[in-house]
This record gives C-alpha cells, structure tokens and sequence, in this order.
C-alpha cells in the first residue's frame, strides 16, 4: 500500500483551509523550487514522460529490489507535481508499485484548479512508474 501520499494531503489540505487554490499552487511551486534539477545529460528522451504538456523527466535506479524515482520539469508547478509523486513513490517494490491506481492522484485533495490537463498529467506519471517497474525482473 502506498501511504506515502497522506503526508503531502494533509499538507495540501493545509494550504487549502489557510489560503484556497493559491496556497495549494504555492505549495506545489515552492516544492518544486527545493527539489532537484536534472542536468542536460539527464534531460533526455530515454527519461522523458510522455503524456504531459510539459516537459517531465522521471529517472529510477533500483536498490535492494526497490525503485528509487528522481524527477524534473520544466514547468514549476508539474515540477512539484513530480516531485512529490516520485518521493511518495520510492522505496516500494514492483509489486507494490503494481497495485497503484489513478484513484492515488485524487487522494492527494488538490482543489478544483487543478486542471484536467494536470489531472491527466498527474495519471500519466502514475502509469509511467508502473511501466517503469513492471519492465524490469529481478
């Protein structure tokens, strides 16, 4: 089970309640602000996702039979997206990965700015990391 998520809920629900959509669209830029930047060399299309209208590149590496994300945007707000999908992501097994539905994306209680684009985005990152793990054997 992938819990991981309720920790950024509870944080979005935060922003929510202090400051509507635009403390939750804070929350996600200034997220994206502390995480990491990928290099040229890293900005490739062996890691780029598809799927998204912004561009999103999403790298693993597996440790102990568990997938560790690292991702980048170019675009501040998917870029905390990313950021937080990937975190709440590693550490887990193919086959705990496996399990993940897009129903995950709704848990995180982003309000109704999102928009469907991001929604379907969001989906799309969900799939790429199960495409991601489900490719590999161990």
């Amino acid at each position: 089970m992938i819990n991981a998520l309720d920790k950024y809920a509870s944080d979005l629900a935060s922003c929510y309640e202090l400051e509507g959509e635009t403390g939750q669209f804070q929350y996600l830029i200034d997220h994206g602000k502390k995480s990491e930047t990928f290099n040229d060399g890293e900005k490739v299309d062996q890691n780029k996702m598809f799927g998204c209208l912004a561009q999103v590149w999403i790298k693993f590496e597996i440790i102990n039979d568990k997938f560790y994300f690292r991702g980048d945007s170019d675009a501040l707000i998917v870029k905390g997206l990313v950021s937080i999908i990937v975190e709440a992501f590693s550490g887990y097994s193919a086959r705990d990965l496996k399990g993940i539905d897009h129903n995950i994306v709704s848990k995180l209680g982003l309000g109704p700015g999102l928009t469907v684009r991001r929604q379907v985005g969001m989906m799309a990152m969900v799939d790429h990391i199960k495409k991601i793990s489900g490719s590999k054997n161990f």
